[in-house]
């Protein structure tokens, strides 16, 4: 992965609807359990890539969970 990726708060969002929309086609409830969790670490990649992005301070200057 380009180091440009690991701030880039889009490339980890886009990453999260791509897993989403996998698991959209899956059959095994497991695999769609695993794949929907990630999706959400994916989420959670992009929330602190967009708080880098933005000098450290979360978009709207809320508090960050």
């Amino acid at each position: 992965m380009p180091a440009s990726h690991v701030n880039d708060y889009k490339h980890w969002r886009d990453r999260a609807a791509e897993m989403r929309a996998l698991s959209d086609t899956m059959t095994d409830a497991e695999t769609v359990a695993i794949m929907l969790r990630l999706a959400d670490d994916y989420d959670k990649l992009a929330d602190r890539a967009a708080i880098r992005s933005n000098g450290g301070v979360p978009p709207g200057g809320g508090m960050v969970n």
